[in-house]
């Protein structure tokens, strides 16, 4: 057993030894899953991101473009809380810091649109049988921002770790949210 991890630890070396840092106008993919607290501070939802990205230049500067769906719960009034989804398209900018390679530190900084849906579409509340005030579907948009942790796994495989704040300039149901994702990222040329 004791040989195992020995021979695994220099395999994973290795691997990170030959890994090569980012190069002025490589481009990648990545998928992220992650979860996002509920309103009522009992819950969890799901969340994915999958997206594009490309280094610009050899300063640090990075960009990307990345689709994403949460679905959490959102408190209404009188503590009822109604499923909440939300479907969107992230534009952002980041600088990623490269001195503690092959670990890096990357921040984002974006603005988003999505399409929110309340209720399953239910324009009544499932406690009272009212109305529910406001648009209970439509398109939003806000802005975001991220901390992310980058491993390089191997030359073009690097595992992802992020926290990211969004906040909702426009719903009447959402304003302010946040989720830690994990993903994996594939880096081209």
């Amino acid at each position: 057993m004791r040989e195992r991890v020995i021979v695994l630890t220099l395999i994973l070396l290795g691997i990170t030894i030959n890994s090569q840092g980012r190069r002025d106008a490589q481009s990648w993919i990545h998928a992220e899953y992650g979860i996002m607290p509920g309103q009522d501070d009992l819950s969890v939802g799901p969340m994915a991101k999958l997206g594009y990205g490309k280094v610009i230049g050899s300063k640090g500067i990075l960009g990307k473009a990345e689709a994403f769906y949460h679905n959490y719960s959102v408190e209404m009034f009188d503590q009822q809380f109604l499923p909440y989804q939300k479907y969107g398209l992230n534009v952002a900018a980041g600088y990623s810091y490269e001195g503690l390679f092959p670990v890096l530190l990357n921040g984002w900084a974006g603005a988003y649109g999505a399409y929110e849906q309340v209720n399953n579409g239910n324009t009544r509340s499932p406690l009272y049988s009212s109305v529910i005030p406001g648009d209970i579907k439509g398109f939003i948009y806000g802005l975001s921002g991220s901390a992310e942790l980058e491993i390089f796994l191997a030359r073009k495989v690097s595992l992802l770790v992020n926290y990211t704040q969004y906040y909702d300039l426009k719903s009447s149901f959402s304003k302010s949210n946040y989720g830690v994702f994990g993903g994996l990222k594939y880096s081209f040329n």
